[in-house]
């Protein structure tokens, strides 16, 4: 009975032992699970901070994108409209060109009638003493009345400066070729 004593303590105590070891084991399993979890919740917040400033930085850039965006579309359809407008422009010049190409190219090379001389005496009263001269008076006269018809402020800047360039005394059409060609460019 004695040995059978002895034998159950021992099975106590090592059982006892077990368990106790067992309890340590798992209180040192405890706490290193409270400390990944504390390391865990740490990294949790500090990433949940970064988000935040992230989605803070990602909304910001977002609204600066739709504004870039809308300020794009308004210079690309204000650079449209501006390019329209120098077609236009551009347009009515080659017109006016074409027409005074048509209007005078040939005044220097025609010879005016004996029914003319009175107009030419008329038109030397007024300044005008050759035919070249005639031809820059009615250059003029037909780009003017082409910017009245037209309602062309560019049209009536180019006969203004066509009518500056033909006082000169210098030589007139080739005056009123640069004019038109600077315009042209």
């Amino acid at each position: 009975a004695r040995k059978k004593e002895t034998e159950s303590r021992h099975a106590f105590e090592l059982t006892e032992q077990a368990l106790k070891d067992e309890l340590k084991h798992a209180d040192k399993m405890l706490s290193e699970a409270k400390d990944g979890i504390a390391v865990a919740g740490e990294a949790k917040s500090k990433a949940e901070g970064e988000l935040a400033v992230t989605s803070k930085d990602l909304a910001a850039d977002i609204e600066s994108l739709g504004e870039l965006r809308h300020d794009c579309m308004t210079r690309a359809e204000d650079f449209e409209a501006e390019t329209k407008s120098r077609g236009e422009e551009l347009a009515a010049i080659a017109k006016a060109k074409e027409i005074i190409k048509d209007s005078v190219g040939g005044a220097e090379d025609l010879s005016y009638g004996l029914s003319q001389v009175s107009l030419l005496q008329t038109a030397t009263a007024s300044g005008i003493t050759t035919k070249a001269a005639l031809a820059q008076f009615e250059a003029v006269r037909i780009v003017r009345d082409l910017a009245r018809q037209q309602h062309s402020s560019a049209l009536a800047q180019l006969a203004a400066r066509i009518g500056a360039a033909s006082h000169s005394g210098e030589d007139q059409f080739a005056k009123v070729k640069a004019l038109i060609q600077d315009m042209i460019e």
